[in-house]
């Protein structure tokens, strides 16, 4: 079942309405149904994955806490640890396993084609959101081992925590402390907070049905093509890559909040305007969130304070300096980090180089702080002026641009043509001959795409600035408020791509 279709539309109205209708402690239980409804209808083959993860980590959690419960008083944390980690690391292995298994799979059923990979793909079970529920229980296992959090006792509400039908199609990645503690509560209907919810599944729509579905067409013509264009229609590409990429990932994001916000849960934010960065890192910090805080909180810090690597730094700090050894206790752990978040976004060559690419743009800007604001200060650059701001905006779209040019195509190979073909002819005329319309839209078409991205560009900026967009609405007449909200359903409505090559299935991130 689609975010995007009309049986969800349904699914979740009938839902609304039974789950304020019901006792508060069955709420959840709603909950649990609704989601075994929902992953049923969209990747049934995938409970198969999803029983064996949920019977692995919740025996896992349950042996580990029974350790820390039944530990003596005289037991320090580091034996109580020592006790549990083979349980953790056993658990570990068979979550990421699953995970590699389905993951690699894709990627070769992917790679083959349709018809080449049709046998492999009847032996190959790609659970949807297998990435992010893996994640979420990684970090639960990990929480209860350094008794962050405790083993949930009832394996259904771990069951729901896993496949949580809003989140579980492309995240956000979930904290299970945070989310168990929702579903614990008692949720009485708010309008208010309602309406704010079924504001922010509209405006995903849009972003997803009117922006993201409508550019696809036009990229998809240039990257299955690329002999066949060279020069700006392959830039312009790329930027629309791009925007298609955020507002599908987005859109999605919004209808996924919107929908937990109408239940009274908040999920975690995974955007914030990202496109107003100044620096990679601030990007990563503003783009898909819970990945970035998951890598962090999982990843990076157990590495920064593992013991060997502070041995490891210490040695460089006597042999060479303490900048060396400072530098290396943070470009380490960085470089596993974008390594290993290349590979979750695909086992090929170029997802690699992407994860690197963007790993060495920030080691270069850590490492290397002090001499570009030396280089500023000897330059007499006003580091706080508006324009500088805007420069640096400038120059983190165009870092983000190269490096959807290198996963655009999904190929290393059609990745070096693509590069090549971008810069062998520059051909402003393609503004004027028309020649931009034979991708897949048409003059009005392509109209339209630009001005739902200005819109779209409004709306961010605004936000950005510091304007709360639902409540300045909220405030209006209620007139005024129904017209707006009746020209964004109609905006969906009426703009939104449903012609051919249209697939109310496809959300990119479904894959990751």
């Amino acid at each position: 079942m689609s975010f995007v279709s009309l049986y969800f539309i349904f699914f979740i109205f009938v839902l609304f309405g039974l789950y304020y209708i019901l006792p508060a402690k069955c709420q959840w239980i709603l909950l649990l149904l609704a989601s075994l409804f929902f992953y049923y209808l969209s990747s049934a083959a995938g409970f198969f994955y999803v029983a064996i993860s949920l019977a692995a980590v919740y025996v896992a959690a349950r042996v580990i806490q029974g350790i820390y419960d039944k530990a003596g008083k005289d037991e320090d944390m580091k034996s109580l640890k020592k006790r549990s980690r083979p349980v953790l690391i056993a658990a570990l292995t068979v979550v990421i396993f699953l995970l590699a298994v389905s993951k690699a799979g894709f990627r070769v059923t992917d790679a083959l084609g349709v018809e080449r990979g049709q046998g492999l793909a009847r032996l190959v079970i790609v659970p949807m959101g297998i990435s992010y529920y893996t994640f979420g229980l990684i970090g639960y296992l990990a929480d209860v081992f350094w008794k962050k959090d405790r083993a949930q006792k009832n394996p259904l509400k771990l069951l729901l925590f896993m496949i949580f039908f809003p989140q579980i199609v492309e995240g956000p990645i979930p904290r299970h402390k945070k989310l168990a503690e929702c579903f614990e509560k008692e949720h009485k209907f708010d309008y208010t907070q309602f309406c704010f919810g079924l504001q922010r599944i509209l405006w995903g729509f849009f972003k997803k049905l009117v922006i993201a579905d409508r550019l696809s067409v036009f990229t998809s013509q240039a990257f299955s093509n690329l002999e066949s264009y060279e020069g700006l229609v392959l830039i312009i590409a790329v930027i629309f890559s791009a925007v298609q990429l955020y507002c599908d990932f987005s859109g999605c994001m919004d209808i996924a909040l919107g929908v937990a916000q109408c239940l009274d849960i908040r999920l975690y934010e995974n955007f914030n305007h990202p496109f107003f960065s100044k620096t990679a890192a601030e990007f990563w910090r503003r783009w898909h969130i819970t990945l970035g805080a998951w890598f962090k909180d999982y990843v990076y810090m157990p590495m920064v304070t593992n013991p060997g690597l502070i041995r490891f730094c210490q040695k460089l700090k006597d042999r060479f300096s303490p900048r060396v050894a400072k530098n290396a206790l943070s470009v380490i752990p960085l470089f596993v980090v974008w390594l290993l978040t290349g590979l979750w976004h695909g086992t090929g060559i170029n997802y690699i180089l992407w994860g690197l690419y963007w790993g060495a743009v920030i080691i270069f800007s850590t490492v290397f702080t002090p001499e570009l604001k030396k280089a500023a200060q000897i330059l007499h650059v006003n580091t706080n002026s508006k324009w500088f701001d805007r420069l640096r905006i400038g120059r983190t779209l165009l870092i983000f641009l190269i490096s959807r040019a290198i996963v655009a195509t999904r190929s290393l190979d059609t990745c070096i043509l693509l590069f090549k073909r971008m810069f062998m002819k520059f051909n402003p005329w393609v503004f004027f001959d028309e020649s931009l319309y034979t991708l897949g839209l048409d003059r009005r078409n392509m109209f339209c795409a630009l001005i739902a991205m200005a819109v779209l560009w409004f709306f961010e900026y605004k936000q950005e600035t510091g304007t709360r967009i639902r409540e300045t609405v909220a405030s209006y007449n209620i007139a005024f408020r129904w017209f707006l909200y009746l020209l964004l359903i109609f905006s969906v409505l009426i703009l939104g791509w449903y012609g051919a090559g249209y697939n109310a299935n496809d959300f990119i991130y479904m894959k990751y």
